[in-house]
């Protein structure tokens, strides 16, 4: 079935795919991404920032996190890329949270599955003592 839907990038109306930008803005986005891959295939560039790849290659800095987000590029290969973090902003390599983030959101959930488990053992416990009053 299909869709007509505005290009998030220039507002053209076209029909939506897959994809969700028109047929210009997605070239225009391969072009930009061949930019980077090209820069970075180079074995003396891999070493270089988001922000150096930015500055060589005229694709901007959010461009080329979204090329990362989307698994286009992994920060395996290219030791001076980093994220940040979704929480704090710190940089990170391992993924949308830092490790300090990552460990207190961990943490946080754990507390509320305990605090929900304990809930619910009580309500089971009201219950028996209460159902067996009735007997």
């Amino acid at each position: 079935m299909t869709e007509l839907a505005n290009c998030p990038e220039c507002g053209t109306l076209y029909v939506k795919t897959v994809i969700s930008l028109c047929d210009r803005c997605r070239r225009s986005r391969e072009e930009r991404f061949n930019k980077v891959y090209e820069f970075l295939r180079k074995k003396e560039n891999r070493e270089s920032t988001i922000l150096e790849t930015s500055v060589h290659t005229g694709v901007s800095e959010t461009d080329i996190l979204e090329f990362i987000r989307e698994g286009r590029l992994q920060l395996a290969d290219f030791p001076n890329f980093h994220m940040l973090c979704a929480f704090c902003g710190d940089a990170t390599r391992d993924g949308r949270l830092c490790k300090s983030c990552e460990t207190q959101l961990q943490g946080d959930i754990a507390k509320i599955n305990n605090t929900k488990k304990a809930s619910t053992e009580n309500v089971y416990v009201n219950r028996e003592l209460h159902s067996r009053r009735n007997e």
